[in-house]
């Protein structure tokens, strides 16, 4: 119907895995001995509190759970046309790039706690599992989009991209001194495997032209979503660090949970120019349940301070270099074992 809202978030995916069965058949690929520590790693990680919680427990926003969905999204006109739910690939297909992208979550949120000091025992067979882990994401990368080749590729821009967010975020926060334009790049960077599967999906596809605009809209709501976080974390941050984000950004607290919003809203502008109008409508939903949260303290001065952090941010985000940069070719192919 003309003029209709498009709908919160994709259609679903037939017989597309949620992401604790892809979990159970990750485990059931591992040697017998990490069984058990396998199982309960969302508890160890601090994801769930039940002892044999699940990554469900923690992952709950749709686009997290599934955005290979959402780049699946067939744009019009493309040749080839798209399947009955308006997907450009094979139900089968896809549910392998779904599959791709839990085992990536499953590795890095592994290596972000690590990194990050969340995770105080790290016996051996953590070491062993964390390997495995990231030799089964760079598998099931290869095994979706059929190319070892392209499989790795991305495989080594994430683990770059990765190293340089981990680094770049630790002098920033040492410093106690973050521009919102390198806080940006250094947010992108660390989190930029989450798209890795996303990206593999448009380029198996021969849709590379509709990959920057999908990172983009991508980046720009991992942006929202980790200016909320750090805004909820800051005096942990402040415990482990000395700093919390918004005191090296300059601003008040109040100030950066109201850039969120805007990050979110310009995400959903990005993605409809993409021609990724389920991604759009999802964000234009996200937007409308985060809009109006705000700290205590002053409401004017926190939103004139945002609309500024919130331009730096995003022209950062559409001015940053090419999604596979050429350095990537060069970075080994084998994820680092967790420290």
């Amino acid at each position: 119907m003309k003029g209709a809202l498009p709908p919160s978030h994709a259609p679903a995916l037939a017989g597309g895995p949620s992401i604790d069965a892809s979990y159970g058949r990750l485990t059931a690929t591992l040697p017998v001995h990490l069984h058990e520590l396998a199982e309960g790693l969302p508890r160890r990680l601090g994801l769930t509190e039940a002892p044999r919680g699940g990554w469900g427990d923690f992952v709950g926003l749709h686009p997290n759970r599934e955005l290979p969905v959402y780049a699946a999204q067939a744009a019009a006109g493309a040749p080839g046309g798209a399947d009955s739910a308006g997907f450009c690939l094979p139900a089968e297909a896809l549910q392998r790039f779904v599959y791709a992208h839990h085992v990536g979550g499953f590795y890095w949120l592994l290596r972000d706690r690590l990194e990050d000091g969340q995770v105080f025992l790290c016996p051996g067979d953590l070491v062993e599992l964390g390997r495995l882990l990231g030799e089964r994401w760079q598998e099931a990368l290869a095994q979706a989009t059929g190319s070892t080749e392209l499989g790795n590729l991305l495989a080594r821009q994430a683990i770059r991209r990765w190293q340089r967010g981990t680094e770049r975020e630790r002098s920033l926060l040492a410093a106690s001194a973050a521009p919102p334009g390198q806080y940006a790049a250094m947010v992108r960077d660390k989190l930029g495997w989450i798209a890795a599967p996303s990206q593999a999906l448009l380029l198996a596809r021969g849709d590379p032209g509709r990959v920057q605009a999908f990172q983009q809209a991508h980046d720009l709501f991992l942006l929202a979503l980790q200016v909320i976080d750090d805004v909820i974390d800051r005096d942990e941050d402040r415990r482990l660090r000395g700093c919390d984000v918004a005191g090296a950004l300059r601003c008040t607290p109040g100030a950066l949970l109201r850039v969120a919003p805007k990050l979110a809203a310009r995400a959903g502008v990005v993605a409809a120019a993409g021609g990724f109008g389920w991604f759009a409508g999802w964000l234009g939903a996200f937007h409308d349940a985060i809009a109006s949260w705000r700290l205590e303290g002053d409401a004017l001065d926190d939103e004139l301070e945002a609309i500024g952090l919130a331009g730096e941010m995003e022209e950062a985000v559409l001015v940053a270099a090419p999604t596979i940069e050429p350095a990537a070719r060069e970075t080994p192919a084998t994820p680092p074992p967790p420290a």
